[in-house]
């Protein structure tokens, strides 16, 4: 089985796990490894420069 990335174009050859995902949920879209590995590293270079913390607004000792 291959499949386009929706965001690169490249087509791939998904795991196993991707398979049975794909298989259950068709209408799903899926990325390619290497733009799955590009956007985690950017969503954690903003979480950790984030002024923000990532707890829920109730647990926040600030939060009035």
């Amino acid at each position: 089985m291959k499949i386009e990335c929706i965001l690169c174009n490249q087509v791939f050859e998904p795991d196993k796990m991707q398979v049975k995902k794909i298989a259950k949920h068709p209408h799903k879209i899926q990325i390619c490894s290497s733009c799955k590995e590009r956007i985690t590293k950017k969503v954690e270079e903003r979480r950790e420069t984030s002024e923000h913390p990532s707890e829920p607004v109730a647990s926040n000792p600030n939060y009035t």
